[in-house]
């Protein structure tokens, strides 16, 4: 059996292609050991694609009407889409601040009446979650919920 131990570290090192520790970093190395960069250009990337979800939805929608999602999708995918978003505002802000952005996103006509009332009526069942704010990229993740939603009725 093979025993690492009985090798050089820096013959180790070169087989899992790290740098030696005296030697200077590169620049790939660098954006993996900056770990703030790197998540606020993941972030960004992520956003760029939510943001480009939505698009894609509204055309294939014909457009867009407010509000985008009158009422919840009947067929059982769409329940489970509705259930995954109030886990993740719930996750997030706990059920008071979910409850919170359902109304706002009936005031900015997001959603519908319809949509808002069933929607505050499974809140209740699920389990408590987080006590942060809601914060603008929370909201953009619930706008894709409303497209993909909007998008199986």
């Amino acid at each position: 059996m093979l025993d690492p131990k009985e090798y050089d570290p820096e013959e180790l090192r070169t087989l899992a292609g790290a740098a030696s520790p005296t030697a200077e970093p590169t620049d790939e190395e660098r954006r993996w050991a900056e770990p703030a960069d790197f998540l606020g250009q993941a972030e960004a990337s992520a956003m760029a694609a939510q943001l480009g979800d939505v698009y894609y939805l509204q055309a294939a929608q014909g457009g867009a009407e407010r509000p985008y999602l009158s009422a919840l999708p009947a067929a059982a995918p769409g329940a489970r889409l509705a259930l995954d978003w109030l886990e993740f505002l719930v996750a997030v802000g706990g059920h008071d601040r979910a409850e919170e952005a359902l109304d706002y996103y009936q005031r900015v006509q997001w959603i519908g009446a319809d949509a808002s009332e069933t929607l505050a009526e499974l809140l209740p069942g699920l389990s408590a979650g987080g006590d942060d704010r809601l914060r603008p990229a929370h909201h953009r993740t619930s706008l894709l919920f409303v497209a993909r939603l909007a998008a199986l009725r």
